[in-house]
């Protein structure tokens, strides 16, 4: 299982390989991809550069975008994630990959771009752009108090 820090850096990657589909940033993000799997041979650097272009079929083509791009971006927080636990050395060129693909990105875009961190054991709960009714009930089954 990857570490904390691991899936931080590889859920920002995922989401901002997602927000750059359809936009001018999306041909250097994807041969950045390329470029950080491309430690683990040139085969493994085509492989990535294929999966992220039906990453952006995906997306195109689907019914609910916002919707697909957040199960593309979670598909590549784990590729990435996996990435980072066979190279961890690569995690810094990850980290500003990310950071300077979410710069370029149009404002629309940028704000798809999230990064959100659970710790020690806490509960978290996240609805970018949209909503959501939590309801705590105690052992049991009653409402918590």
């Amino acid at each position: 299982m990857a570490a904390d820090w691991m899936m931080t850096v590889a859920s920002a990657g995922g989401s901002a390989l997602a927000g750059a589909v359809a936009t001018d940033v999306w041909s250097a993000a994807r041969d950045g991809l390329g470029k950080l799997f491309g430690r683990g041979g040139g085969h493994r650097a085509e492989l990535a550069r294929r999966w992220a272009d039906e990453t952006a079929v995906t997306i195109e083509e689907a019914d609910d975008r916002l919707t697909a791009a957040e199960r593309e971006a979670q598909t590549w927080q784990q590729r990435l994630a996996d990435l980072l636990e066979e190279f961890p050395e690569a995690v810094e060129e990850l980290r500003e990959w990310a950071e300077l693909v979410r710069k370029r990105l149009p404002t629309a875009q940028q704000s798809f771009v999230n990064t959100f961190v659970a710790r020690d054991s806490s509960t978290q709960y996240n609805a970018p752009g949209g909503s959501m009714a939590i309801h705590h009930h105690q052992p049991g089954g009653g409402p918590a108090k």
